[in-house]
């Protein structure tokens, strides 16, 4: 499937958009320090955006960083989420209050314990009205959205943003997969003709390894949350090269993404 780039959205501990990754891009990546700020979209009403947890601000930060990027209609875009593990401390939240003696939960809670909550904290906060669904396959969500991305905007010859976005985790849950930091990223793919940045993504038949980021830095955030699967398509954006990068999707295909030479904006 011939499409392009044309949008990225990112958040970070130290990486707040992707201006702030094409800096440190061309400084090499030096080591992040600081601490984590919660990011608190705009485009959230101030009393909606006070309830929201951390997965869906970072969601719908994302989001709409990337389409402003990419000057989308974000009335008429269509949209892929996904996450490796959803938001673990409502689950987690969830979980306790139901084993206690009482069993009541929060309606706020509950309301947003769902997968697709930050998607429709982006329908309301765009005004959109465009198909939007979720992808999950755990250490595979990133490629197994950015392919159902694809083959929509291929299919149907339209914009289509992903966004995918993990918080941090504790036990229990972190003994099935630690996350140690937050992270999110979005993209907004278009039919090539369009785009600022041809790419070519298909599925093949054969297992791959995951890419690693060649920046110390970057794999180190990459091996901290596996929504930073992302970064070494990232990473590629920054250079005018062509670039082959494949993420496994299973035990017999895998995902395959080249960049072709050019600069993104």
């Amino acid at each position: 499937m011939k499409l392009g780039i044309s949008g990225v959205g990112l958040y970070a501990r130290g990486l707040r958009n992707w201006r702030d990754f094409e800096r440190l891009a061309a400084q090499g990546f030096p080591l992040r320090d600081g601490g984590f700020l919660a990011p608190e979209p705009a485009a959230i009403p101030a009393r909606e955006r006070r309830r929201a947890p951390l997965a869906v601000k970072l969601a719908v930060e994302v989001a709409h960083q990337a389409c402003d990027m990419a000057g989308a209609d974000k009335g008429a875009i269509a949209s892929v989420f996904t996450s490796t593990m959803g938001d673990t401390d409502i689950t987690d939240y969830l979980c306790r209050a139901l084993a206690g003696p009482a069993k009541l939960l929060s309606p706020t809670k509950f309301h947003n314990s769902v997968h697709n909550a930050p998607s429709g904290y982006w329908s309301i906060s765009a005004g959109n009205r465009a198909p939007s669904s979720f992808a999950g396959d755990f250490h595979h969500a990133f490629p197994a959205a950015l392919l159902e991305a694809a083959t929509l905007c291929a299919s149907e010859r339209l914009p289509v943003l992903i966004a995918a976005y993990d918080i941090a985790n504790g036990p229990p849950f972190a003994d099935i997969r630690a996350i140690a930091e937050p992270f999110a990223a979005a993209l907004v793919l278009e039919p090539a003709a369009t785009a600022a940045r041809a790419v070519e993504i298909g599925c093949a038949s054969g297992c791959a390894e995951a890419p690693a980021p060649r920046s110390a830095t970057l794999r180190a955030l990459a091996a901290a949350n596996p929504s930073a699967y992302c970064l070494p398509l990232l990473e590629a954006l920054t250079r005018d090269r062509a670039a082959t990068l494949r993420w496994p999707l299973g035990a017999a295909c895998h995902l395959s993404v080249s960049l072709a030479t050019g600069s993104f904006h």
